[in-house]
């Protein structure tokens, strides 16, 4: 039942260990990997029997549909009863689940694979909508590239260890559910696809009594309540330039009603709210997106839409980053939702970066800071799991063993041949040059030349398949060949531990 509820990429799962190390926050480092082998029954029944690793699932498949999303939030202590009360006030169809570390997994369920696009879209409004604007959603992708190698991003499965598990989702209120009652619970809450697009949330529409046009975080602050010590002066400094937006000669007379117990509690005092209408009419201030409570219910994108929204408009969200083990190496950049293929040198330079999501994506940086953009770039690949396993006809060493042995099996008669751009073999030896085999690796149109030129190829030959530079007499003349024993081109490659590069390597 549980791999019914949660199916998704067929083709890999993922797991995560407990290394040795410690974090700064005192917790045990962890260290995530995908493997690319078909999910199993197997897989689920030693999931549940609590047997370690734990099962991961990528929520996309490669038809780029999903039946499942999360909301991930990571924060510690937390009080799941008070977000499951919000949940069903909001009358949102979700499943609040506590995860391993004691943060809330909060699912969302179909009954049929639906675009991930949507589910992505819901989530991101329902994150807002119940104050948690700033936490992951699954999944991380509108789209992956399957037929390129990307594999998507896995989220922890719950239950680990059937009833016993502490990953366990919570009932109305908030006692922990077995799995047979997780399954009754789950028969409540899933919902349609066609209940999922027509979603009545406060975000969908422009038109309220309060913020008709205006940012989406004031309407859904509204709507539920007040807000309390701690926010209010943030809370009406962004009210005041909603306010201004509207009505950008009148509006000083109207912030004094909004101060009420409708939306500010208890209301500020007089003086501070003079303060505030000093400060707006300093400049043309904006609205204060980072602050509390604002960025809890932030949706920028949406917000960015409205008439009395955000000025200007949002920039690229990249927020993931995979890699693809392959030679050289391919990177899947999770931006805006959309997956993109880049090469390393794309990544590494923002405005190279820029342009290749114009093409791909039809977005481009607005900012292009270097120095920005690869701390940007570096908190991200920090995050990111261990690298995805290539296919072997992606492996740069396999590529030149299938090349150089069928270099060598187009066999000259004699070892003249060699000067008719030949390889000549015999006693397990192959005996050629260099520069005919160069000639015939480009004649593939498969070697990646910019990055392996001549002479890193040479090196690679010679580390590879143990190659050496040999004088053979070849008629009257004394020629430097290269030499490879035939056996060798046999041999299956084992792949060098990527930590110690060799100096061919870039």
């Amino acid at each position: 039942m549980l791999k019914e509820i949660f199916k998704g990429l067929e083709s890999a799962y993922g797991q995560t260990k407990i290394t040795n190390e410690i974090r700064s926050d005192g917790k045990a480092e962890v260290k995530s990997f995908t493997i690319k082998k078909p999910v199993t029954d197997q897989l689920w029944e030693e999931h549940i029997k609590g047997s370690e690793p734990a099962l991961g699932i990528v929520p996309i498949n490669e038809d780029n549909e999903c039946k499942w999303g999360c909301i991930d939030i990571d924060t510690y202590p937390f009080d799941h009863l008070a977000l499951i009360k919000k949940i069903r006030e909001q009358k949102l169809p979700l499943i609040v689940c506590r995860s391993k570390s004691g943060g809330a997994h909060v699912f969302c369920f179909t009954k049929e694979f639906v675009p991930a696009i949507l589910m992505r879209n819901r989530l991101i409004q329902m994150a807002s909508v119940i104050g948690h604007s700033k936490a992951e959603v699954f999944p991380k992708q509108n789209t992956i590239k399957a037929e390129r190698g990307d594999v998507g991003s896995f989220l922890n499965m719950p239950y680990h260890g059937g009833d016993k598990s502490i990953r366990f989702a919570f009932d109305d209120d908030g006692q922990a559910l077995s799995m047979n009652k997780f399954f009754e619970y789950y028969n409540q809450h899933v919902i349609s696809k066609t209940a999922l697009q027509g979603l009545q949330l406060i975000q969908n529409t422009k038109e309220t009594s309060d913020f008709p046009d205006g940012p989406p975080c004031l309407q859904t602050i509204a709507k539920q309540g007040a807000v309390s010590e701690g926010g209010r002066n943030n809370y009406l400094y962004n009210i005041g330039v909603y306010l201004k937006k509207v009505d950008p000669t009148g509006w000083e007379n109207k912030i004094d009603s909004y101060n009420t117990e409708k939306f500010v509690s208890p209301p500020i005092k007089r003086d501070e709210v003079t303060k505030t209408i000093s400060s707006l009419n300093k400049k043309d201030y904006d609205y204060k997106c980072k602050d509390s409570p604002i960025c809890d219910f932030c949706n920028d994108k949406l917000c960015f839409t409205r008439k009395f929204g955000k000025l200007g408009s949002p920039d690229i969200d990249v927020t993931g980053i995979r890699m693809l083990d392959s030679d050289p190496p391919i990177y899947f950049v999770t931006a805006d939702g959309e997956t993109m293929e880049c090469d390393p040198d794309t990544l590494h330079d923002p405005d190279k970066f820029s342009k290749h999501a114009m093409i791909h994506i039809r977005k481009t940086l607005l900012s292009t800071n270097k120095m920005m953009w690869k701390k940007r770039v570096n908190k991200l690949l920090a995050e990111m799991d261990d690298p995805i396993p290539a296919p072997d006809d992606m492996r740069i060493d396999v590529i030149l063993q299938t090349a150089l042995t069928e270099f060598v099996s187009k066999n000259g008669k004699e070892l003249e041949d060699v000067m008719k751009r030949k390889a000549f073999t015999e006693n397990g030896h192959s005996w050629f040059k260099f520069k005919d085999f160069w000639r015939f690796l480009m004649a593939t149109k498969q070697w990646q030349d910019k990055t392996y030129n001549q002479h890193k190829t040479l090196r690679l030959i010679q580390t590879l398949f143990q190659a050496e530079s040999v004088v053979k007499k070849i008629g009257e003349e004394s020629v430097k060949v290269w030499q490879v024993k035939g056996l060798e081109l046999k041999k299956t490659i084992v792949r060098k531990n990527k930590k110690k590069k060799a100096d061919f390597e870039l």
